[in-house]
């Protein structure tokens, strides 16, 4: 499974190890907020001091920056240094609360531990919108479904869209889970995938010759060179990419091999296990396991299937 690396790291000899240049950056992030400058100003901080994001562009915005302050990996892992101290990382998250609750984000009538739990990982197999979670009221009931933002066009439902309740979501990652303890090679990624190094970098290669060359001929200022180095950790950043995939299907044996039958959903092995669930008509569920592996279901159905590829997904 191909992804990129949070920023601040980088991928040498298949081993994930800290690019210093940007975990600097990502303290600073951490250090800004623990003063209560808020993810805008630290955006427009970076932005006007021409600090490179992960895109290689000199643009930041508030979403990027919140992404990286509840960023696990930072904490450290089998696989990634630790770059934060539990103490700062948890003291942000309070404070995240804190500003969301102050800021009337935390009273959305649809921000339970459902809807904490399944956001952000369901997706529309046809538009590619995310789901959302919506209470509707009919007839003096409520009614609580995931859906699409697209599912409904010029006042008329989309016939392809599917419709999740909390229940159906639950019970068939349940029959995922137990599918996997019944016939454990579920997981086992397909034949083929292979681990790739850092991929050349031609831009990241060039920047290193400038910078030795600076540094011999003594032609570029501090801040130039700074600036340079800058340029390069980020071209850098964009060429690594890494398969996990052996390293993720180990995470996955020891979360669910060896367990017994599961009757209950665990909201905390759907977080250790599922990268996102993408939705198709007539209720057909593909589960992206976090290693690439795609197990298909279909609500009500007690079959699963292992998928090598879905082109539109």
């Amino acid at each position: 499974m191909q992804r990129h690396i949070p920023f601040g790291y980088r991928i040498w000899n298949g081993k994930a190890e800290i690019l210093p240049q940007d975990a600097q950056i990502v303290k600073a992030i951490f250090q800004a907020y623990l003063k209560r400058i808020s993810t805008n100003q630290i955006a427009k901080g970076l932005t006007e001091q021409r600090v490179p994001n992960s895109a290689h562009k000199y643009s930041w915005n508030h979403v990027a920056i919140g992404k990286i302050l509840q960023n696990k990996k930072y904490l450290g892992d089998d696989f990634y240094p630790r770059l934060i101290s539990d103490e700062a990382f948890e003291k942000v998250q309070k404070m995240r609360r804190e500003t969301a609750e102050y800021l009337g984000r935390g009273n959305k009538p649809d921000m339970d531990e459902n809807s904490i739990v399944f956001k952000g990982k369901i997706y529309c197999g046809y538009c590619k919108e995310i789901y959302y979670r919506y209470r509707e009221h009919r007839d003096q009931k409520e009614r609580i479904r995931w859906k699409c933002r697209h599912s409904v066009k010029e006042k008329r439902l989309c016939s392809h869209k599917c419709f999740l309740t909390d229940e159906q979501l639950e019970d068939t990652f349940v029959k995922i889970i137990n599918g996997i303890i019944v016939v454990p090679t579920l997981l086992e990624p397909g034949k083929g995938k292979k681990a790739k190094n850092v991929a050349p970098c031609t831009v990241s290669d060039k920047l290193t010759l400038e910078i030795q060359r600076a540094l011999e001929t003594g032609e570029y200022t501090a801040e130039e060179i700074k600036h340079l180095a800058f340029l390069r950790a980020s071209a850098q950043y964009q060429a690594s990419t890494i398969d996990d995939s052996a390293f993720q299907t180990e995470k996955l044996r020891k979360a669910i091999l060896g367990q017994d039958i599961q009757n209950d959903f665990s909201k905390e092995l759907f977080r250790q296990t599922i990268r996102k669930i993408v939705v198709y008509e007539e209720g057909r569920l593909c589960f992206f396991l976090i290693n690439g592996v795609i197990l298909e279901t279909r609500v009500g159905s007690s079959q699963i299937c292992k998928k090598e590829k879905i082109s539109d997904s």
